[in-house]
């Protein structure tokens, strides 16, 4: 598994996790609105949809098809693992963008996730 932590404002220096999101073709946006900035969608190059977690489904991932999908750390009803799970279950492996503000042990969660959802790989994205 990949591990990899970076802060909002290293996504225009092209780091790492800039590069691998901006390769994206198709990124997913679960209930992570405050992430769009990060994202420069490129007609015919980079799609974003935006979805709640509530409306996820099989289907969708599989029209769809993200090559990246970004949620939050935290939600009012959910946390990161219980995207992750949830995106496992519905047939998605893949790079998992967690929108977080700076954390003392941000490796922690990078380790909780990746230990539980091992189909996916996990990328932080600090925000503050």
């Amino acid at each position: 598994m990949t591990q990899t932590k970076i802060k909002l404002d290293d996504v225009w220096t092209g780091s790492h996790v800039s590069a691998v999101l901006k390769a994206a073709s198709v990124v997913l946006v679960v209930d992570a609105t405050n992430a769009l900035a990060t994202l420069s969608p490129q007609p015919g190059r980079q799609s974003v949809v935006v979805t709640r977690k509530s409306m996820l489904s099989s289907q969708m991932i599989k029209t769809i098809q993200p090559d990246a999908v970004v949620g939050p750390l935290i939600s009012e009803d959910w946390d990161i693992v219980d995207l992750g799970l949830e995106l496992e279950a519905l047939g998605y492996r893949g790079d998992l963008f967690v929108v977080t503000k700076p954390l003392p042990r941000a490796e922690l969660v990078i380790r909780e996730v990746g230990a539980v959802c091992r189909g996916l790989t996990v990328h932080l994205l600090e925000k503050g």
